[in-house]
């Protein structure tokens, strides 16, 4: 795959405090290849776009196909505490605790940003994250039914940004991170109990801004900054036999010379028809547009349509859901700027004009 850069890059400075803000190993611009008339997927943009203000690193669980976005910082730094709910069947935002007799559905704890979100017995989770560079190991418990928030048990393993989190049937799992020191620990979480429990730690090495998605009842982990340098590496973790395996990791065997854009940080994944998408990052001073489908039964990849040049932008720690047969992307950075654009991706259609 032939890559283009369609941003310059930043000063070290500028680099230097994004560093700082996002924890991040590798950032710089926009990276997008343009060569794509033969890659599949259709990326089409919602004109109501994120209603919120513009933002990244922000969080995101799923309960009965609504979705909630929220947290994260904007363009100037400032962290944010807002969450809203999409309802992708009617194309609706909902700001919770917009109203003064709601507000109860207003996030009761401290704006952050590098928080993990996950959804488990009906009811969403939000905690740990970082507040001015004070690491947080709170968490909070979301009921959609009465819109109120509750705060639950603190997070044993200690205070970090940039962990993952993700859910295997009644128990939630979270670990890794970042609090001065790059994390490898991985924890269960007993809704019903409120309680967690230390398991196997993750099989890789320590890292933070890891990618995690769940399918059939097994996890898949990989990619991040471990020490300051960008991973590709991909672990299937099997909670029934507390394992974790080495899966086939991300390579593009038709350009060696871009072996380095393999690896990423802050990327984000999806599950659509048996097959889970990876999507953008950042890596070696770059932003990453392109999307990769990982086939669990055969153990390949694919290339798909990036979100690139034409159409959209480049990004890294951005929101992606799924609905029916359509990924939904939304928020994100690409540099100093924060993204409240949204967009559908349909992975086996043609790529329309979307100039």
């Amino acid at each position: 795959m032939f890559y283009q850069p369609t941003l310059t890059r930043f000063s070290w400075s500028t680099l230097m405090l994004l560093l700082l803000s996002l924890g991040l190993g590798t950032l710089g611009c926009d990276l997008g290849g343009d060569d794509d008339e033969d890659l599949l997927g259709d990326w089409e943009q919602i004109n109501s776009g994120f209603p919120g203000v513009g933002r990244n690193a922000a969080v995101s669980f799923t309960i009965d196909n609504i979705t909630y976005v929220g947290l994260g910082f904007d363009e100037d730094g400032e962290r944010l505490s807002d969450f809203w709910a999409y309802n992708p069947s009617q194309g609706f935002w909902d700001n919770l605790g917009r109203l003064n007799t709601d507000a109860q559905a207003r996030f009761p704890g401290t704006p952050r940003n590098g928080a993990v979100a996950f959804a488990l017995n009906g009811k969403g989770y939000v905690g740990l994250g970082d507040s001015d560079q004070d690491y947080l190991s709170d968490f909070y418990e979301y009921t959609p039914g009465t819109r109120t928030w509750r705060k639950v048990a603190d997070f044993p393993g200690g205070a970090r940004r940039g962990a993952i989190a993700f859910v295997i049937g009644d128990k939630a799992y979270v670990g890794t991170g970042y609090n001065d020191n790059y994390l490898v620990d991985m924890w269960s979480y007993d809704g019903k109990s409120d309680t967690w429990t230390p398991i196997r730690d993750f099989g890789g090495s320590k890292r933070e801004g890891a990618t995690a998605v769940v399918f059939n009842d097994k996890a898949y982990v990989g990619f991040g900054n471990s020490n300051g340098v960008a991973q590709k590496n991909l672990y299937l973790f099997d909670p029934s036999q507390n394992t974790w395996t080495e899966v086939e990791s991300l390579r593009d065997d038709e350009d060696e010379d871009q072996e380095n854009m393999e690896s990423r940080v802050s990327a984000s994944a999806f599950v659509l028809d048996q097959r889970i998408f990876f999507f953008g990052g950042s890596t070696g001073g770059y932003y990453l547009g392109d999307v990769w489908a990982y086939n669990p039964a055969l153990d390949t990849w694919t290339e798909h349509t990036a979100l690139s040049n034409d159409c959209g932008s480049a990004r890294a720690t951005t929101i992606v859901f799924s609905f029916g047969n359509l990924a939904y992307v939304t928020t994100g950075t690409a540099g100093s700027g924060r993204f409240d654009d949204l967009w559908t991706f349909s992975p086996d259609a043609e790529q329309e004009d979307c100039d």
